[in-house]
Order: structure tokens, then C-alpha cells, then sequence
């Protein structure tokens, strides 16, 4: 209720006891008239009740009316979301002179980020025969990931990491491999890639060179490049860049659904900023516009004071229009289904009474695509730390969360629900006791349907299974399944029992010795096959690494194919050499055969000085009267690009790509 709304509600119940008074006045004098009357014969003349009544009927008039006045909330301080919520965990910035202010206080809190190591379109085949291809490897099913490659089964866009091109490669009538194209970005250093019917959407940073100056002796001037989030919508047909958005934030993470890309992005703020709203630069049609996110679109929590600002954003790729609103606070991992965004920030909170201890707070987003916009919804804090998006799934409307401490070793599972009436995510159950042995941290989590699937390790893996049929009542199952080394990421494989896990090898003694690939079956306690790269001490010390261990994108996968890819990089050591290799390693998976896994197929680029790794796979088979009749892999680095016939097992084209020239740097001349 605000001063004013005081103010009329006072003057309001002030008004209703004066006519109460008047009433009860009323009533006594026309008591003691009756008795005059009774006392003095005055028999036939009848006293009026009519006035006692009116008064009586304005004292209920004015009663509903200051209980209206109270209850509407006409008067009230409460800030309300576009559904009529309560703003009770939230607060909006308002103006700028209040974000200067909590600037200025976040100085005294102790709040940082937590981190954790972490051209021709239209030639589709004819007849009876198709093509069909693996795509991005993602969390979620109609929500589509970014990558450094994209395909569509003909066309494949490949853009190796913080370069300033995109390749184009087609795929012709006889699966060969044919380079068209080098699109180039300008001043875009790529990131990550969609690609829609239309469009190639490229996520990507550009660099504003600003000058800045310190002291040490004489005055010395030098330079800071200032990254800015930018993204091209580029004409597939022509090549032409059509839309061109840059932020002066830097890209956390992104997501599309259909033809609408989320963006959640970090924005660092300070006093002397003579703008603190985030900025965005529009370019179509030969235009350039500039607009700001609006201070009463911008929120804060009083738990979590930063210097920094998560900008979330919408982008309408159907007519280029956007929709954006921003927090107080860092984002360190993101979950993204067809109707909710969530974001978790990782920070430590310093206290007194306990020191000092990681929290995690989640936010909820809900995703409205038939207007095209993100709107905050609630929030909560948790306990422990969210190492990976992985580690959060909505199901029938509940958020599941693990969470987890390094010291003391701490994990927990939360279920949290979305109060109706106010801005808060309520936990509506959890597990603290029992997941993990004493000392072990949570490594992987694989949520499915009613189920979780979560691996701790410290020398051992044990992957436990939690039932999480009854979201109030959630309940580790039976014993979990114990093996050396731990998976960093697992695949659900068909049936809801079996799994694929990825991750690292490791000795009795908990080192890491390679990677492995394990089966399981949730319903037993040992690990049903294993294939492992650890090193073979009579071929000298061997060390295996993948992107895949820390980005699932990397990963080629599908259970209906029955494909298990990933890029690998060994270090060989012995006595005598040391060498490295870059290969793409590709297993077969059928729960059904006596041999699970199959036996790697390992495809190899040539190397240079500089170790060029094999980037990305991508999978393309030949159907011919719904028989698989010829299936592909094409392999990419920087340098090259190698196909792969899988009946034939032969490599069938190998492409040089590119010269090997860094970015900025010039060839040498003749």
C-alpha cells in the first residue's frame, strides 16, 4: 500500500465512523422520543424509522467501499507480472539513479562468480531414394542447439571456432564432398551456428578496440578489445547478410525454437558507465538502429548484489524483431524446453556463521511463442553448485535440479514447483542424504521422463538411479552401478533402462588413465561392456582427450542409427617418440548382440606442426526403398576435410580446406 493509499483509506474509515456516531445518535433520541410519547398519551402518531435506515444504509455503502479500496490493490506498492503475479523475490530497477545505487552497495556484500572448470537448394534426391542425416547432438527434443557445423543432409555449413569464414560444402549425387563456398564474416569471429530453412544464423563476437591507460613509470597507452555479441542472418540462396544484431554483451548460451532464438547473455556494468542499459545495434534494409532494454524491464534480487547484468533475449527471425528484458546477477548454466527458460548462477555467499558457501540461484523464464516474448516468472535459492545444463530437467511442470559441493563433499537432488500467486520457484522436495560415498562430488546427470540417472566419483563411479515418479516423494533406488573412472556425459538408449556413458577411465586409485565408452542397464550394478583408451604400458604412456568430455555437442550420436562418434586426441610417449594424432572414433551400439559395443572405427587427418584436431562429424545414409543402402562420414578440421564409406570401409575423399593462416594473421608474400 503506498502513503496515498494510506491516506484515502484513513479519511475513508475516519467518514465511516462519523456516520456510525450519527447512527448510534440517531437510535438514542429516537429511543428517548418514543418513551416522551408513551409517557404523555401520544397515542395514534407514529415516529418515522426512514432516517435511521438511510444512515444505516450509507454506513454500508462506505464500509464496502474501503474494504473494495484495500482489497483491489488500487493503491498498492506491489509490482505485478503480466499474469497478475506477485513481485516478492524480484524487485525492478526503475530508473537509472537506483541501478547506480545498488552498484554502489554491491560493494558491500562478498559476491562472485563461481567458476568450475570447467546456392542451389532445391535438389533434394527424386524417386523412392532419400537422404537422412544425424544432427546436433541436444538436451532437448524441439529445441534446437547451436554448433560449428550444421547440415541438412545436402548442404553442410562448417565454421571452425574464432575464425572469420564459413565453408560451404555441398554434397552431391554420389555422396562426394564439393567445397563451394568461404563465406566471409568481416569483422565476426564465428561461435556457434543455427541453420533454418532460409537462414544460416551465425552466433558470433566483434571487437571494439578501446583505449585505456596505467602507471608504472612513464604514462603508457595501450589498447583493450572490448568483445561485443553479434549475430548475422545470413541468405542461404545468395549468401547476403539480411539481419545484423550487436549487443554490447557477451553471449552465454542461445537456444531456437522453430524460427524464434533465445539469447542469454552477460553485460558487466560500473559507476562511471554514462549508459547502464544494455544496447542493442539493429542493421536491415540499409538501416542502423539503436535501442536500450528499459529500466523497468530490468530486475534485481536482494540475495544476490553484481556487478554484472543477464540479458535475455528474443529474436523473431520471421520479421526481425526482438523482445529483451535483463537481471542483476551472472548466469553460469542454462535449461532451455519449448515453454521455460531457466538459468542457474553459481556464487559463493560469505556469512559469519558459516563462511563461506555455494548457492545456486535458479530463475524461470516462461517462453511465449505465439507473441514472440521471454517473461520472468520466480525464483529460488539452492544449496551447491549446477555444473552443467544437464543437471536440470522440467517434467510435468516440476524443475529438477541436482546440485552439488566440493568441500565438504555435498549432493542433493531438488524438485522445485512454480507458486501460482508469487515470483517463486518452491521446493517441493529433495534428497541430501545417501548420493554419493563420503567424499565424492556429483560428475554427470541424465534426467529421463520419471527418472534420474546421477554419477559420483572420487575413486570409483557409482551411477545411482532416482525414482522420480511422485515429485513429493522422490527415492533412490536399489544399489547403483559400480565401476572405476566416471561418465561425464550418459545417453539414454532406446529402452528406458539402457544407457550409454561417456567419460574418463581411471586405476583403483581413482586416476584418470583415458576415455571410455560404457553400457549400462540402470537395472543392474555392474557395467554391462566397456571400451576403454586407457594407455597399454607395453606401448609406452598414451593420453587420450575429447571435446566431448566438457561440450556433448561434440558428440555424434543416435541411438535409432545406432552410432556412437566422437574427436579424439592422443599424445604418444615412449622412449624413443612422441608423437600426436587427431582422430574421429566411431562405435557401433546394439544392446540385442552378444558385443555391445562394437570395435572403433578410427578416421585420421594428415597433421602439421601446428595439431590441427578433427572439429566435428557429420552422418549422412542413403536410403533406397527404406533400405539403408550407403552411409557416410564426413570429417572436419580446419585443415581438411576426409569422407568415409562405412560398407566399404574405405576413406573416399580426402579435401584440403584451408591454408593455414590464424586469425589476423597475413601470408607472407612472394
Amino acid at each position: 500500500m503506498t502513503i496515498f493509499g494510506w491516506i484515502v483509506i484513513s479519511i475513508l474509515s475516519s467518514f465511516v465512523g462519523y456516520l456510525i456516531y450519527n447512527l448510534i445518535n440517531e437510535f438514542v433520541m429516537n429511543r428517548k422520543l418514543n418513551k416522551f410519547k408513551v409517557k404523555n398519551n401520544m397515542v395514534g402518531v407514529k415516529i418515522s424509522q426512514m432516517v435511521i435506515l438511510k444512515k444505516a444504509y450509507q454506513i454500508v455503502l462506505a464500509t464496502v467501499l474501503v474494504v473494495v479500496v484495500g482489497v483491489s490493490g488500487v493503491f498498492s506498492s506491489d509490482i505485478r507480472l503480466d499474469n497478475n503475479k506477485i513481485l516478492t523475490q524480484a524487485n525492478q530497477v526503475g530508473s537509472k539513479a537506483k541501478l547506480l545505487s545498488l552498484l554502489e552497495d554491491q560493494d558491500h556484500y562478498y559476491n562472485q562468480v563461481d567458476a568450475f572448470p570447467e546456392a542451389m537448394l532445391d535438389d533434394a534426391a527424386e524417386g523412392d531414394q532419400s537422404r537422412d542425416f544425424i544432427d546436433t547432438n541436444t538436451q532437448v527434443n524441439g529445441v534446437s542447439e547451436a554448433d560449428i557445423i550444421k547440415t541438412d543432409g545436402n548442404y553442410i555449413y562448417y565454421a571452425s571456432r574464432y575464425f572469420q569464414k564459413i565453408n560451404v560444402v555441398y554434397v552431391d549425387q554420389n555422396y562426394e564432398a564439393i567445397v563451394l563456398a568461404d563465406i566471409d564474416l568481416g569483422n565476426v569471429y564465428t561461435d556457434n551456428m543455427y541453420l533454418t530453412d532460409d537462414y544460416l544464423v551465425v552466433i558470433g563476437y566483434t571487437y571494439e578496440q578501446t583505449p585505456y591507460s596505467f602507471y608504472e613509470g612513464d604514462l603508457v597507452l595501450s589498447w583493450y578489445r572490448q568483445p561485443s555479441g553479434t549475430i548475422l542472418v545470413i541468405d542461404r540462396q545468395t549468401y547476403k547478410i539480411v539481419y545484423e544484431m550487436e549487443t554490447d554483451s557477451f553471449f552465454y548460451d542461445h537456444r531456437m525454437i522453430e524460427d524464434q532464438l533465445y539469447l542469454v547473455s552477460s553485460k558487466y556494468i560500473y559507476n562511471d558507465q554514462e549508459e547502464l542499459r544494455p544496447q542493442f545495434i539493429e542493421r536491415k534494409n540499409s538501416s542502423i538502429k539503436t535501442s536500450y532494454v528499459d529500466y523497468d524491464n530490468i530486475y534485481y534480487y536482494d540475495q544476490v548484489i553484481a556487478s554484472n547484468m543477464t540479458v535475455l533475449t528474443s529474436v523473431d527471425l520471421s520479421d526481425f524483431t526482438y523482445d529483451s528484458q535483463a537481471f542483476l546477477g551472472y548466469v553460469s548454466q542454462m535449461y532451455v524446453n519449448q515453454t521455460s527458460i531457466y538459468t542457474a548462477y553459481n556464487y559463493y555467499k560469505y556469512s559469519l556463521e558459516d563462511d563461506y558457501r555455494i548457492q545456486t540461484q535458479i530463475l524461470k523464464f516462461d517462453i511465449d511463442q505465439d507473441n514472440k516474448t521471454i517473461q520472468y516468472q520466480g525464483g529460488q535459492i539452492l544449496d551447491g553448485h549446477v555444473q552443467d545444463a544437464y543437471w536440470m530437467d522440467e517434467y510435468d511442470g516440476y524443475l529438477r535440479v541436482v546440485t552439488s559441493n566440493s568441500w565438504p563433499a555435498k549432493n542433493r537432488l531438488y524438485i522445485l514447483e512454480e507458486d501460482l500467486d508469487e515470483d517463486v520457484l518452491n521446493i517441493a522436495s529433495k534428497i541430501d542424504e545417501n548420493l554419493g560415498l563420503e567424499g565424492e562430488t556429483v560428475k554427470s546427470v541424465r534426467f529421463n521422463k520419471t527418472y534420474a540417472q546421477v554419477v559420483t566419483f572420487l575413486q570409483t563411479d557409482p551411477l545411482y538411479t532416482i525414482d522420480l515418479s511422485d515429485p513429493y516423494s522422490p527415492f533412490i533406488k536399489d544399489d547403483p552401478i559400480i565401476e572405476e573412472g566416471y561418465s561425464t556425459y550418459m545417453h539414454v538408449w532406446n529402452e528406458d533402462n539402457y544407457l550409454i556413458g561417456f567419460g574418463f577411465d581411471a586405476n583403483a586409485d581413482g586416476s584418470i588413465t583415458g576415455l571410455k565408452l560404457s553400457a549400462y542397464d540402470t537395472n543392474q550394478t555392474e557395467p554391462l561392456e566397456t571400451y576403454s583408451f586407457a594407455s597399454d604400458p607395453d606401448d609406452g604412456y598414451t593420453y587420450s582427450f575429447s571435446e566431448a568430455i566438457y561440450n556433448p555437442k561434440a558428440l555424434m550420436i543416435d541411438a535409432s542409427k545406432g552410432i556412437v562418434g566422437f574427436p579424439m586426441n592422443t599424445y604418444h610417449y615412449d622412449q624413443n617418440d612422441y608423437y600426436y594424432e587427431s582422430i574421429f572414433v566411431i562405435f557401433f551400439i546394439d544392446f540385442d548382440s552378444q558385443d555391445i559395443i562394437s570395435d572403433p572405427i578410427m578416421i585420421k587427418h594428415n597433421q602439421s606442426e601446428y595439431f590441427m584436431s578433427i572439429e566435428r562429424a557429420i552422418y549422412i545414409e542413403n536410403t533406397v526403398n527404406n533400405q539403408v543402402t550407403d552411409r557416410y562420414i564426413y570429417t572436419f578440421s580446419y585443415l581438411e576435410i576426409t569422407v568415409y564409406h562405412i560398407e566399404s570401409e574405405m576413406i573416399t575423399q580426402k579435401i584440403a580446406l584451408n591454408d593455414l593462416v590464424y586469425p589476423n594473421e597475413t601470408p607472407e608474400s612472394d
